[in-house]
């Protein structure tokens, strides 16, 4: 008897511990306010920009999940403005109310500024690593107060940033969560 009540504990506590852990979102999108500050590789120029960016994450599991990011920035005092499109893995550590995450992410960027009247645009190389922490409101809605990245873009030296920018970009908002594993 003593044994089946042991055996009927452990499966009761089992379950207890099952039932309280999260489900996993299928599908996450995120809307957020980004700073970039561009650094040239040649230190001539920095630059600040405000703008905005959107990622949608698709999770393969409770760890793994698959990036989309992109993200508009403008600097309106110099007439600059970048579109950037950064695709690649996050890495999830899902807590009940926090999940912090590690992110890689490689595409482009697209900028266009206006200098001396003269327009000017081009497509680059970009590249992201960084992190953040998501803070969970209820099962579908977070908040983001923290993202961070090293952004490096390879824009043309006609440009006078040099062959290639060392970047951060910060970013902050809230996050959907859609679906369930």
């Amino acid at each position: 008897m003593k044994k089946l009540n042991f055996v009927l504990a452990t499966i009761l506590a089992s379950a207890a511990v099952l039932s309280a852990q999260e489900d996993t979102p299928k599908y996450e999108i995120g809307l957020n306010y980004s700073w970039l500050h561009v650094n040239s590789a040649n230190q001539d120029r920095q630059r600040t920009a405000n703008g905005g960016s959107g990622a949608f994450e698709y999770n393969v599991n409770r760890v793994l999940g698959l990036v989309a990011d992109f993200g508009g920035y403008a600097n309106t005092r110099v007439d600059d403005k970048a579109l950037t499109y950064m695709f690649g893995p996050r890495f999830n550590w899902r807590h009940a109310r926090l999940t912090p995450y590690t992110q890689f992410l490689f595409g482009g960027a697209y900028v266009w500024n206006n200098l001396n009247n003269v327009s000017t645009t081009q497509n680059a190389f970009a590249m992201a690593a960084g992190g953040g922490l998501d803070w969970t409101l209820t099962p579908r809605i977070a908040i983001k107060p923290i993202q961070v990245e090293y952004v490096m873009t390879q824009i043309d030296s006609t440009r006078g940033f040099g062959s290639h920018q060392n970047d951060v970009r910060y970013s902050g908002g809230v996050v959907f969560r859609l679906g369930s594993k």
